[in-house]
């Protein structure tokens, strides 16, 4: 285990910029236009309080919570690409500057090298991001309830604010996020074993190899959807396509009951229910050959 712990810090210390630096860039920045947009246009804010006759509901919407789980979409899309690129890299990293001569030299296998780069994706970076989700919710609340104090309309609208409401959403945040990671394990795995093919070309590789599966099956058949696009949508697409499916209301304005959405009771049973749970499993499968080939290929090919 304390071989495990130490790659695992080895890989958060080599890849935590993109995960610990960026993303509170990023929540600085959109607090600093938040502040610059609700400062310049104060007085304007002032003067919607006649919204009820234009049709607003002002009796109470939990618009944070709205913000809040409209968020996770985008924590968890930044997620998955940071991993993609996080993969595509480490799994070659090693190689640079001499430092395969060094973890050769170790009593640690080739598998175990690239089993904790993939714990480490699944876990470490993901929990840093949810860290950070929660701190950007945190920044979101005070300055939601500062604009309050500046837009009598903007108060209206947070109203009906409910922490029990932010705990399930919490709750099914996490859910959703392992759901999705785990979903596309094997993607992760390919690009990661295509990283120790030709290291820093795997994304274009990725890219290339989709596009030309994609090509030739269309050439076969004609134009129509055969069995290879319609497992690469389903691939790239089938957690999004579940939430959707589970969340009435989405893309129709905002939902009147968040709660009733994100809640832990409601949301989980109807969304894991909605998964490809064979696709998944078989997923993995494929995910661990990947990472075992990549293993035999790094321990074979790349001597020390």
């Amino acid at each position: 285990m304390s071989a495990v712990m130490s790659l695992l810090k080895k890989e958060y210390i080599e890849h935590k910029a993109a995960f610990l630096y960026v993303p509170g860039i990023l929540i600085l920045l959109l607090l600093l236009a938040f502040s610059t947009a609700v400062w310049r246009n104060g007085a304007n804010l002032h003067l919607m309080n006649g919204a009820s006759e234009m049709g607003l509901p002002l009796g109470g919407i939990d618009i944070f919570n709205v913000l809040y789980a409209m968020s996770i979409l985008g924590w968890t899309a930044y997620l998955t690409l940071m991993l993609f690129f996080f993969f595509a890299s480490s799994f070659s990293s090693d190689r640079k500057n001499n430092a395969l001569l060094f973890w050769k030299s170790l009593p640690v296998s080739d598998l175990n090298i690239m089993g904790a780069k993939t714990l480490a994706g699944l876990t470490v970076f993901p929990i840093v991001i949810l860290i950070w989700s929660f701190v950007g919710a945190v920044v979101g609340f005070v300055a939601i309830s500062l604009a309050s104090l500046v837009s009598p309309v903007i108060g209206q609208l947070n109203s009906g604010i409910n922490i029990w409401t932010t705990l399930n959403l919490e709750v099914s945040a996490v859910i959703f996020m392992v759901v999705t990671l785990l979903w596309y394990t094997p993607l992760f795995a390919f690009v990661g074993f295509l990283g120790t093919l030709v290291r820093s070309w795997a994304v274009p590789s990725f890219i290339l190899i989709l596009v030309m599966l994609s090509g030739l099956e269309a050439i076969v058949v004609f134009g129509d959807d055969g069995p290879i696009s319609r497992l690469l949508d389903q691939r790239f697409n089938a957690p999004f396509k579940s939430l959707e499916s589970v969340m009435p209301g989405v893309g129709n304005g905002m939902p009147e009951s968040i709660h009733s959405i994100v809640s832990v009771g409601n949301f989980v049973p109807a969304y894991l229910a909605q998964l490809d749970w064979l696709g998944m499993v078989l997923g993995w499968l494929v995910a661990g050959l990947f990472i075992y080939l990549a293993s035999e290929y790094r321990r074979r090919r790349l001597a020390a």
